[in-house]
């Protein structure tokens, strides 16, 4: 096996990895959204924790700095440059979409945006 192909096969599979990796996170990430839904709705979360949690997320939500943090730390773990970038987008959609299951609670339950 030549050298050039042995860094094809190393890049492929580097590859593979971060992709294994990120569908990992994503899965966990599509369930504890599910799971946040359903202590929303059936009502395990109290009124004061969901504005703390909205308040928080709101935060969050358009902290540029924070966004960029997270994605650093896990593309050092999670596989380099490429993970980070992947990283950044799954961080984003993450707060996101956490912020929408807040935002709509705080509207069902009538308190103050």
């Amino acid at each position: 096996m030549s050298h050039t192909q042995q860094i094809y096969m190393v890049i492929g599979i580097m590859m593979s990895i971060i992709f294994i990796f990120a569908l990992f996170f994503y899965l966990l990430m599509k369930l504890n959204i599910f799971l946040l839904k359903s202590l929303i709705y059936r009502g395990k979360m109290t009124d004061e924790r969901l504005t703390f949690r909205y308040n928080d997320m709101k935060i969050y939500k358009d902290n540029k700095s924070h966004l960029i943090k997270w994605s650093i730390i896990t593309g050092l773990f999670g596989g380099g440059p490429l993970g980070g970038i992947l990283f950044h987008f799954l961080f984003k959609k993450m707060y996101r979409d956490y912020y929408e299951i807040y935002k709509q609670a705080m509207i069902e339950r009538n308190l103050p945006l």
